[in-house]
């Protein structure tokens, strides 16, 4: 008689241990990071700035980036953002532009444009989604700079719809804005890089 109630008691706190560990295992997977990546046929990139005869817009035709989030449905858990421009994917449509645009950007020397987050400083819910306030450093012809943006997120087709626009000086970067035409065409040092971009899970639980 006395064996029974210390059994009784073992089974109880056997059961209760496997419900704490099932919940720990639930917690883990909600918990586990989310890498999603760029979709660039699903997005658009574009740059564009003024000149002394026209404004003028550049579209990004390849780049790479990846988005890891801690929780799938959550803009605040933003963990890491990095994106990745080769300067030659950056087509004006004009071939004289495009060759003076890469010469400014010193892309033999630095092929690549890249952007790393640092930071969410904020994050508030709106009718279209998420607007995030975040700080990065780009990187452009050799330089790294700190910027801020503001980005609306909203979730679509399970995954992720990032909207931009960053105003940059060219200068800050050590970059001549581009000139033609015996100078008589100048660029304005503004640029403004507009983005609405499409990342989708490729690993952990979407």
């Amino acid at each position: 008689m006395t064996g029974r109630p210390w059994g009784g008691w073992i089974r109880r706190l056997g059961i209760v241990l496997v419900w704490g560990l099932l919940g720990m295992e639930r917690g883990w997977v909600r918990a586990q990071a989310v890498t999603l990546a760029f979709q660039p046929k699903e997005s658009t990139f574009e740059v564009s700035g003024t000149s002394t005869l026209h404004d003028w817009t550049c579209a990004v035709t390849d780049w790479q980036g990846t988005v890891v989030l801690k929780q799938a449905d959550e803009p605040a858990s933003l963990q890491a953002t990095e994106v990745v421009v080769p300067v030659r994917a950056i087509a004006c449509g004009n071939g004289t532009m495009d060759r003076k645009l890469r010469k400014a950007l010193k892309a033999e020397a630095y092929p690549e444009i890249r952007f790393e987050l640092e930071r969410v400083d904020s994050v508030a819910a709106v009718a279209a989604g998420y607007r995030l306030q975040v700080q990065g450093r780009l990187m452009v012809a050799g330089e790294t700079r700190p910027v801020q943006m503001q980005v609306l997120a909203r979730l679509e087709n399970g995954g992720w719809r990032f909207q931009g626009a960053l105003p940059l000086s060219m200068k800050a970067f050590g970059i001549k804005p581009p000139t033609a035409m015996l100078g008589m065409l100048r660029t304005g040092d503004e640029v403004v890089v507009r983005f609405d971009v499409v990342a989708r899970p490729v690993s952990g639980i979407p």
